[in-house]
């Protein structure tokens, strides 16, 4: 059959050449275009891998930094009531031991022409005054303090003078002086 149409048609054979050179052009481009396609989808492929594995590593970052922020959340909330309790310790020793007693000195003292001794309130406040000096000293000359350089949480034994609690103390000895001159 073949060769039927080789002695029949001689157009035939020139035409059928031009498809078959045709075909083979065409599958060549297709081939090469396959085989740029397929280096593009090994690329994306590896490229979406490495992807993955920078969100696994992010996500786990994360995750410890959630963890971390739990952690310290807690601590917070542990910080928050040893400095409530220590608070109301203070303020319950100063006011029923302290006060009653540095007033009974004070008159013994005073009976006897001696000299007052100075209210816990005035130490605080010396105190207060000293370390904000220094802490302005040391942001004037550029050098960070060492209390805001190391930051640890306080013990039972160490009380931070805060605001607060040095205005509701001066408020309370306003409060003793006013009844003492009723």
């Amino acid at each position: 059959m073949a060769d039927d149409l080789t002695y029949t048609c001689p157009n035939c054979y020139r035409h059928e050449t031009k498809q078959l050179l045709d075909r083979k052009t065409h599958l060549l481009q297709t081939t090469e275009l396959l085989e740029s396609k397929t280096s593009s989808l090994e690329e994306l492929t590896a490229e979406r891998h490495k992807r993955l594995k920078e969100k696994r590593l992010l996500l786990e970052l994360l995750q410890g930094v959630v963890k971390d922020i739990d952690s310290i959340a807690e601590m917070e909330v542990i910080l928050k009531k040893e400095c409530e309790d220590l608070k109301s310790a203070v303020e319950q020793e100063r006011a029923l031991e302290y006060e009653p007693l540095h007033e009974q000195v004070n008159i013994l003292r005073s009976a006897k022409g001696m000299t007052k001794i100075p209210h816990l309130q005035q130490d605080i406040d010396n105190e207060l005054a000293k370390r904000l000096q220094e802490r302005r000293e040391e942001w004037q000359n550029g050098t960070p303090s060492s209390s805001s350089a190391s930051v640890s949480a306080p013990t039972s034994s160490s009380r931070p003078a805060s605001r607060k609690t040095t205005s509701s103390t001066a408020t309370q000895r306003a409060r003793t002086k006013k009844r003492r001159k009723d």
